[in-house]
């Protein structure tokens, strides 16, 4: 190449370069403009996809428990998003159930019309309202569908193990109070049988795991022994409190914060991994 060449070519790269740079310069306007695109992940036991952004449109697919999605776009005022499937299926699912980085308010809106209400009626006071457990459905899920706790439907349903649900099961949702009854006090102490869990105890009492923790003093509700005796407590159990992860947050700070212990806040929200929370999520304290 001749020093002719070379001083042109030189000066054809930086013509590149300039471009490119001035390309970059315009480009931040549309990349954040909507985060169409951003992936997330299902942060649930198995997620129902609908054809619509809201319950009264049919399941059209479900999706297991972290898989992952891209997200497309929102319903105009509410919290349901678009997503596309592995496979390319498109559907709409509430974001109140993926984990992401991307804000909900920065998605484009791709459903202006107004979301049309629930087709079913609401039952009469005092009626019984039943629902059948489908497959990949957890007594979480169900409870999120219907604006309860998992605690509430398995007292309800004399449940001896919330992790024991099977396809076809008949779950009682409510009916005649909006809040179950609980047995009285047994001698007010229970010995740990063999096979015992915390949540067994306390589903055959009317309480919850973590009043059992609270009265027993049990950092690790999951640690009970045969033979332990354990105090009942009397009444009806406390309500749960709920927590929004904020950015930064850890368990461990939120648990002194609330004056509970990690462990408990680990084992209500049935945290596989501790460290992997994320703004936005809602947490259980027990």
């Amino acid at each position: 190449m001749t020093a002719k060449n070379a001083v042109v070519f030189s000066r054809l790269i930086t013509l590149i370069l300039l471009a490119a740079l001035l390309m970059l310069l315009a480009a931040p306007a549309y990349e954040v403009s909507a985060q169409a695109g951003a992936v997330a992940t299902i942060n649930t036991g198995r997620l129902n996809v609908r054809a619509g952004p809201s319950l009264a449109y049919d399941d059209i697919t479900s999706v297991p428990f972290q898989t992952e999605v891209v997200l497309l776009g929102r319903a105009v005022d509410t919290t349901w998003v678009q997503i596309r499937i592995p496979g390319g299926q498109v559907g709409w699912v509430n974001y109140l159930y993926l984990r992401t980085y991307a804000r909900l308010d920065s998605l484009p809106i791709t459903w202006t019309t107004p979301v049309p209400p629930i087709t079913n009626p609401a039952p009469l006071p005092g009626t019984p309202r039943y629902h059948t457990v489908r497959a990949g459905e957890t007594l979480q899920t169900i409870a999120a569908r219907y604006g309860t706790t998992w605690q509430t439907l398995a007292a309800l349903n004399n449940l001896p193990n919330a992790n024991y649900i099977y396809v076809g099961q008949q779950l009682l949702i409510s009916g005649g109070t909006t809040t179950p009854t609980y047995p009285p006090p047994t001698g007010g102490t229970h010995v740990v049988q063999p096979g015992e869990t915390l949540q067994i105890i306390a589903a055959r009492y009317g309480t919850t795991w973590y009043a059992l923790a609270a009265a027993n003093n049990i950092t690790d509700p999951n640690r009970i022994y045969v033979g332990q005796v354990l105090v009942i407590p009397s009444g009806p159990p406390p309500q749960p409190r709920y927590y929004t992860v904020q950015q930064g947050d850890r368990i461990y700070e939120i648990a002194r914060r609330y004056g509970v212990s990690p462990l408990a806040i680990i084992a209500a929200n049935n945290l596989g991994n501790a460290n992997l929370i994320y703004p936005g999520q809602r947490l259980v304290i027990p």
